[in-house]
């Protein structure tokens, strides 16, 4: 017996054409109008806690086999193997109401733009559809972020080694909560190029904290026994796909040395995907556009390194910033 017993539609509507509507006392409706000047309107919700978003970072599990129809098409680009959990190091950014409509204005501006161009070309353009990163496929918000790992597949056994050595890494990087910036627009491929993010560029911060995370990431990933991120290799990225990115710039060193090396040009946040490669000069098009026009440095401070191991959330506090 079910808990609640549901009357089937035929007998809910003769029960309705059959029934005498019911006049509710003076009492209840005083207590409508009550309640109705007391609780609080809609916009003046206080917004969900950090923790909440953590409970909901990974989709329920739908298939174990590599069945890309149930991915929008996209491929899984490492097998699923039992014992192993999908990881991933990364900073949150969860944009506010208007910060997510002004992201939207820009990935349609950029549709728009692609559309006027490729009416105007005497060759034929493939027009890549664009799919938004923003939202999940039932309309909630999501959060985007800024990856500090590849994705890790850590065993079983080895979950909490990883995690207290990752904690050990990022304590002595000893980099404090800060603010980011954007930087530019652009198209980038992952390492097997069957899927293309459209990516907002980050600023180098004024500490450098961007790099200094990466390496203590880096190092932790390396102590157990995975590779580093944009450190070149199978598997790395996703990166601009441009010959001077095959050696990280590097400061003034006469040696070779992963504390000297500069990757701030690799840091990004994808705001949308396709599995269409795009037109050179649609991509270059799209580095012309000005972001400032469209959206905003984020409200919000990075205070926090999260890693998910598996369907768990992990989060590394970040030093408050002295004032």
């Amino acid at each position: 017996m079910s808990l609640v017993q549901y009357p089937d539609s035929d007998t809910d509507e003769e029960d309705k054409g059959n029934a005498i509507p019911a006049r509710p006392s003076q009492n209840l409706q005083r207590g409508a109008v009550k309640r109705k000047h007391t609780e609080p309107a809609q916009d003046e919700l206080p917004p969900l806690p950090a923790a909440f978003h953590d409970l909901y970072s990974t989709n329920a599990r739908v298939s174990t086999s590599d069945n890309p129809s149930l991915h929008g098409g996209r491929k899984r680009a490492i097998p699923h193997v039992d014992g192993n959990w999908p990881s991933h190091v990364y900073l949150e950014w969860n944009p506010s109401q208007a910060e997510s409509d002004n992201l939207h204005k820009l990935i349609h501006h950029v549709k728009d733009l692609i559309e006027r161009s490729t009416k105007t070309r005497a060759k034929h353009v493939a027009v890549p559809k664009i799919i938004p990163s923003l939202q999940s496929e039932l309309g909630a918000p999501l959060p985007l972020h800024i990856s500090l790992s590849r994705t890790l597949h850590i065993q079983t056994d080895d979950r909490d080694d990883f995690l207290e050595t990752l904690k050990t890494s990022l304590r002595r990087a000893a980099v404090s909560s800060f603010y980011s910036q954007f930087s530019n627009l652009k198209w980038v491929p992952n390492f097997e190029r069957n899927r293309w993010f459209l990516v907002l560029g980050i600023k180098q911060p004024a500490q450098d904290e961007l790099n200094r995370l990466l390496r203590g990431c880096n190092d932790a990933t390396t102590k157990c026994g995975h590779s580093g991120l944009y450190i070149g290799g199978q598997g790395d990225g996703p990166m601009e796909d441009n010959p001077q990115n095959n050696n990280a710039k590097r400061r003034k060193s006469q040696h070779f040395d992963e504390e000297a090396i500069d990757r701030s040009d690799r840091f990004h946040i994808s705001i949308a995907w396709n599995l269409e490669e795009p037109d050179p000069d649609i991509i270059s098009e799209v580095q012309g556009i000005d972001v400032s026009k469209f959206v905003q440095p984020p409200e919000a401070a990075i205070a926090v390194v999260k890693a998910r191991i598996g369907n768990v959330v992990h989060n590394v506090d970040l030093k408050k910033a002295s004032r």
